[in-house]
């Protein structure tokens, strides 16, 4: 707790027999006395050498409002690791205006507005989980350091499992358990997509204006597993799957969507809900990395003759779209892959296989490319995959041969039964 009182020092007398009115801030057991513009005599003065002028008490008060509404935003996570000098200095940078402050809060809700819904909802939990950890939704970016984040990490992975309650309406602890799927790494990767933002829009290297000289994520240890269900399953599971033949609605419907996803070398489900029909070869613009890539993340893949009767099974449904089945089994793309999600878990749990996801429909074919009797060179794998690699000047400057990733999806799906 930092306190800070006017004073005189008995011993600071000047020649002029004046003293100089000092404040004393403590902090931490140890205190710093910052000098003021402020004069007494010794009629100002009662025997104790304390303060009696009634206006010159009137000045000091007004001061030392100023100071304490200075370090009345500080919480005391803010304060940690600090001593009274830092506290000391940041009183007097806020009395010269000089403190550059900004809510990080208040920034990252102006940032997270600016990104796609299904981003969005990662920005809010890692923000929801430093509210909790801070007890307020206020926070200056200044008071984010290296040791507040560990404590963050920390706090996250102990915490139990949150979800949002509508009767409560907002999160609560739920009372299942947790899995370990590296929450706190995702949530600091995030904060600090909007730490680095704001050096960007603030700091100003040319003009040597470093507002925010710090960069406390980066020595922070990250610890990133495989969420539960997306590892890849395996050419024999893959193989179990293309051979299944399931009685249950929901799960030929999870099975045949897995099975498109797969042997179109992992196209996402967002991008699947929104296919319009397709004859012979499937161009579009993979919405996950549209707006990171130069070329819109466009993909081109020869619709397989293998995938025919999967297809077939998931034209059902309202027309307009190539896949309706997946928009009669849900209104929006999240929640068809709930569905199908749902699904598979229960196709599994009757086979006795280890639960999967969807997603693992893009870990599978990666994995298969990358076997040893396939051999997809790992460069060829990420275009196939459409992800945002090494080479974005090359992806600009160099016209794609798509004949390339289409013979690549052809060696992997040649190695399996159909």
């Amino acid at each position: 707790m930092v306190t800070i009182h006017p004073c005189i020092l008995r011993h600071h007398r000047k020649q002029d027999g004046t003293w100089n009115v000092k404040v004393r801030v403590s902090f931490d057991r140890k205190s710093v006395y910052i000098p003021t513009n402020i004069f007494c005599t010794k009629a100002d003065l009662n025997a104790k050498y304390r303060i009696r002028s009634a206006e010159i008490l009137d000045r000091c008060d007004a001061l030392v409002r100023r100071m304490r509404d200075a370090v009345a935003g500080l919480s005391m996570i803010e304060l940690e690791g600090r001593d009274v000098y830092w506290v000391a200095e940041y009183i007097k940078d806020s009395l010269r205006g000089q403190e550059f402050r900004l809510d990080f809060f208040a920034f990252a809700d102006s940032y997270v507005a600016t990104k796609k819904p299904s981003t969005r909802c990662a920005y809010t939990a890692a923000l929801n989980a430093l509210e909790r950890f801070i007890g307020r939704r206020e926070l200056d970016i200044n008071a984010i350091t290296h040791t507040i984040m560990v404590r963050f990490m920390e706090a996250v992975d102990k915490e139990p499992k949150m979800v949002w309650s509508k009767g409560a309406r907002g999160i609560v602890p739920s009372s299942r358990a947790k899995i370990p799927h590296g929450a706190s790494t995702r949530h600091v990767m995030k904060l600090a997509n909007i730490f680095n933002e704001a050096k960007l829009r603030y700091n100003d290297d040319d003009a040597g204006r470093v507002v925010i000289p710090r960069s406390p994520f980066d020595r922070l240890r990250k610890v990133f597993p495989p969420s539960e269900g997306q590892r890849s399953i395996g050419a024999e599971t893959m193989q179990a799957v293309l051979d299944a033949q399931p009685d249950d609605r929901l799960e030929r419907l999870a099975l045949d969507a897995f099975v498109v996803s797969f042997g179109l070398m992992g196209a996402n489900m967002a991008d699947l809900y929104l296919a319009k029909p397709v004859k012979g070869e499937w161009v579009y613009n993979r919405q996950k990395t549209a707006s990171r890539r130069a070329d819109k993340a466009e993909m081109r893949v020869p619709v397989p003759e293998c995938l025919q009767d999967y297809i077939a099974r998931l034209q059902d449904g309202p027309s307009g779209w190539w896949l309706p089945a997946l928009h009669k089994a849900a209104g929006r793309k999240d929640l068809a892959t709930q569905k199908v999600n749902a699904g598979l878990a229960r196709w599994c749990s009757r086979n006795g296989v280890p639960r999967f996801t969807f997603y693992a429909a893009r870990h599978t074919w990666a994995s298969i490319a990358r076997s040893k009797a396939v051999g997809v060179e790992k460069a060829l794998v990420d275009e196939c995959l459409g992800h945002v690699g090494e080479f974005q000047m090359a992806d600009i400057y160099a016209e794609r041969d798509w004949s390339l990733l289409a013979d690549a999806n052809r060696r992997v799906l040649a190695s399996l039964r159909w």
